[in-house]
């Protein structure tokens, strides 16, 4: 027996210390419901006081599984008393956002059983017969309620049924920060207890019907929540289960079978505590124990085994279904193994894991920051370190050891918060996601993707670098895009999107996005760009972008008028197809075509070629297709003339001056003798960079040829050119090549003063191969000049050299620089270069790669501690 169902036993006989144990835990969801159905702040006090006061008069006669519907029935007959929070202007901004605020107001206009019903069903999960149980309605008048009210609020607020759904996500998050007053801490007077009876018998509450169920009241699902809807316990839709050998020969269901199977349901609470590293009392306060806990008292009811009596497959479905519910993290995860489980269930498995994982992480984090001071032993070089967490556990309090151990169950794994002096927690998937059915279900990946991560922000600010958070901004958009992607289960990864798109851009108290001089930060400018390369996004930072440069970053109307909806009506438009005509260059046509190269000629482009060649008038490739002007460009190499071809390349940081480019020009492979065919078609790859957008035709070749590698892009009118990479390649083999006396002059110059001007007209492999001689020499100074960042003393540069093959040059074979595709904002790797080395003749050449990236200095290495 738990310890909560023997506190209510005791409170039942009277003891008021276990009455204020058993209802403890209960009083934030009770205050919240209360507000929620209209009971204005200030009043909550004193209305939870009432209905607590009648309730313990009625504990004697109220079994523990009609205890809340009871609580909730009082509720109901209490709040005619009291005004509406419409009357109040107090109420206002009880909950921090005005969009929360907007429509928590609208759904206290609502008429008050609309208001009721929808506010069981969507913020506390009820389903239609725990709510007809509480509020005397039929199932089919609640859902009709539910419908008005719904739509009623859909107008009142100018919104689609997807926006409505997304604003329900985002207001449940803000009831659930809301931590509401608690009950009048004060002996009760007799005139006040009267007060009390008189109302109860002037307001008569209909007394709850004496059935067995439990309902649960008042368990917030945080950012999952709206994703869960109903109960997975109220659901009584049957999904089809994967038949096990004992009851495909059972045809109807035994005592025996149901008491194995409340066996199995309490062997996995008995040991889970151990296995969480918990009390049971703590345990049994948790809200998914909690929760399949009523899940439980549903299957196993009578009504539930007779309907089912004579479907044990049905039945068996529902039980394992059960037995994921109670399970822990770990335990699901282990459980896929042991009872078959349909793509079909996918989602509903998911959701239970995320909601669950959140909670435990929740605990876990409130746990390490109880310890704070405990853990101060953790610091290795000035920085906490989860490593030294995990291996001292034992040196730590045992609350703290036994959940450190234990994390693994929990399936989340610890690491420093990135603003504050402490540690977090996050999920650890991996074992999940090569499971079957997740590993095969499409929707599965770029979900758990998400779950990897996530938070990723709380008060604090954003909880990874904002480089991370614009790439899964990114992954996330293409996720809610996808096409056949039509799940509840990215409703949280809506909400999410949403609001981290909103602090990226807005800033909040602890996001803050302009400096002291009113000005952008540039590493929020950086962001702004990155986010830029998708449609809706785009759409939304396009107009702030070109109105913030010209006004040097400080101002925007755009950015002014910008409303937290906006991106969701983005998102839905191009989903419609109507974006495209919004956005520039949105609205390309790319034609299939596949051209086989045997016999090709170029004859389909030379007029079109020697009409650009007399004024390279870019007007000239309005509307020629991409293909043609690839084909321009392989044809000026083939007759080796670099000026047409500089012309036919796109404008970019990295471009060569003409002067620059024909004096370094070197003829690249011959397209007709490398190529098999050349593809283009409108599923090739395209990416949008704010107003450009690039297309990555495919180059069919038996042996890869990375000079042939290109991108097209456009910016304007259809002009395609073709994108430029910076390209090196030095055979340090070859005796005739001036390569290594050009490093070794340049070398001698920089190592006496490191002054810039001496590596001022050097390529980049070039500075590359000095880095690589001053390697060779151990001249540990220019190493620092030219890989900026290394925080090291100097006798630890051997091992650092060592970990990451930094050879000598004389051992390199061959060098190798290029740029690389990328947004038009550093991203830290704008090149990188390649080397070859020979260890040992026998084994062949190896091959090493280090990025570079362009600085005011020129270009450099980029510390590999970064990478």
């Amino acid at each position: 027996m738990s310890s909560a169902t023997d506190d209510y036993n005791k409170a039942r006989k009277g003891d008021n210390a276990s009455f204020g144990k058993w209802i403890d835990y209960k009083l934030p969801s009770f205050g919240r419901l209360a507000f929620q159905l209209g009971v204005p702040v200030r009043e909550l006090p004193e209305f939870q006081r009432f209905c607590l006061l009648q309730f313990q008069k009625e504990l004697h006669q109220i079994e523990e599984d009609q205890a809340e519907v009871r609580l909730s029935q009082l509720m109901l007959g209490q709040l005619s008393q009291h005004k509406s929070q419409v009357e109040s202007s107090e109420e206002t901004n009880v909950l921090g956002f005005k969009e929360d605020n907007d429509l928590h107001r609208e759904l206290q206009n609502l008429e008050k059983e609309q208001r009721i019903a929808i506010v069981f069903i969507h913020f506390h999960h009820y389903s239609l017969t725990a709510t007809s149980l509480v509020i005397e309605k039929t199932e089919q008048q609640i859902e009709e309620l539910i419908t008005v009210g719904m739509k009623t609020i859909q107008e009142k607020l100018n919104l689609n049924q997807a926006q409505l759904k997304q604003r329900f996500s985002m207001l449940e998050k803000s009831y659930h920060r809301f931590i509401p007053p608690l009950p009048l801490e004060q002996e009760v007077p007799n005139s006040l207890e009267q007060e009390v009876s008189e109302s109860s018998g002037s307001s008569p509450v209909p007394q709850p019907i004496r059935k067995k169920a439990s309902f649960r009241l008042g368990a917030a699902f945080l950012f999952l929540a709206t994703v869960v809807g109903a109960s997975f316990a109220m659901n009584e839709q049957p999904i089809e289960s994967g038949k096990s050998t004992e009851q495909q020969q059972m045809e109807t269901i035994t005592d025996e079978k149901l008491a194995e199977w409340r066996n199995q349901y309490e062997d996995i609470k008995k040991t889970s505590p151990e296995r969480l590293g918990i009390s049971s009392e703590q345990y049994e306060k948790l809200d998914y124990v909690k929760r399949a806990d009523e899940e439980m008292e549903l299957v196993f009811s009578k009504k539930k085994v007779k309907s089912l009596k004579n479907d044990p497959l049905e039945m068996e479905a529902t039980v394992n279904r059960l037995f994921r519910q109670i399970e822990t993290p770990q335990g699901m995860v282990e459980s896929l193994s042991r009872h078959s489980m349909l793509a079909a269930e996918t989602e509903e498995f998911l959701i239970n894991y995320s909601v669950k994982t959140d909670e435990l992480r929740s605990y876990v984090d409130k746990l390490l920051m109880k310890y704070q001071q405990e853990l101060k032993s953790t610091h290795v070089m000035g920085q906490l370190s989860p490593e030294k967490l995990m291996a001292q556990s034992d040196n730590y309090p045992e609350e703290l050891q036994l959940v450190v151990e234990a994390l693994p169950e929990y399936n989340l794994f610890v690491i420093s918060h990135i603003n504050e002096e402490r540690f977090r927690t996050i999920r650890d998937i991996n074992q999940l996601h090569m499971q079957q059915p997740i590993v095969g279900n499409p929707i599965a990946s770029p979900f758990l993707s998400w779950l990897s991560g996530d938070p990723y922000m709380d008060d604090s600010g954003f909880l990874w670098p904002l480089e991370n958070i614009t790439q899964q901004l990114l992954s996330m958009e293409q996720a809610l895009l996808e096409e056949g992607i039509d799940s509840s289960l990215f409703d949280a990864v809506d909400v999410a999107y949403q609001q981290m798109f909103w602090q990226l851009v807005k800033g909040s108290e602890n996001t803050v996005i302009f400096d002291e001089n009113g000005t952008v930060k540039v590493e929020y400018r950086d962001a702004w760009n990155r986010i830029a390369s998708s449609n809706p996004m785009a759409y939304i930072m396009l107009p702030i972008l070109e109105e913030m440069e010209a006004s040097g970053w400080t101002a925007s109307n755009s950015y002014e008028d910008l409303e937290f909806h906006h991106l969701s009506e983005a998102v839905d438009m191009e989903k419609s197809g109507e974006l495209s005509n919004k956005l520039p260059n949105g609205n390309l046509a790319i034609e299939d075509e596949l051209v086989d190269m045997k016999d090709f000629n170029y004859s389909r482009i030379k007029d079109l070629y020697n009409s650009f060649k007399t004024s390279y008038d870019l007007q000239l490739l309005a509307g020629v297709p991409p293909l043609d002007v690839l084909f321009m460009y392989h044809y000026a190499n083939h007759i080796e003339d670099p000026k047409t071809q500089w012309y036919l390349l796109a404008d970019s940081p990295f471009k060569p001056t003409l002067k620059t480019y024909l004096q370094e020009w070197q003829q690249i492979p011959e397209l007709t003798e490398k190529a098999r065919w050349v593809e283009l078609s409108a599923e090739s790859f395209k990416q949008r960079i704010k107003e450009k957008v690039y297309i990555y035709p495919q180059v069919n070749m038996d042996e890869f040829v990375e000079r042939l590698d290109l991108l097209l892009v456009t910016e304007k009118d259809q002009i395609w050119q073709i994108d430029y990479r910076h390209f090196e390649n030095y055979d340090l083999l070859d005796e005739n090549q001036k390569f290594v006396q050009r490093v070794e002059n340049l070398y001698q110059s920089f190592a006496v003063d490191h002054e810039q001007k001496h590596l001022a007209d050097g390529k980049p492999g070039e500075i590359a191969g000095v880095f690589f001689k001053a390697v060779e020499k151990e001249d540990i100074p220019t190493v620092k000049q030219l890989m900026p960042g290394l925080d090291m003393k100097d006798e630890e540069f051997p091992a650092f050299f060592e970990m990451y093959s930094l050879r000598p040059l004389t051992d390199l074979t061959e060098l190798t620089f290029k740029t690389h595709f990328a947004p038009f904002v550093s991203t830290g790797f704008d090149g990188s270069v390649e080397i070859k080395y020979e260890i040992d003749t026998h084994e062949g050449l190896f091959q090493q790669h280090f990025f570079m990236e362009k600085t005011e200095k020129g270009w450099r290495m980029t510390n590999m501690n970064n990478y």
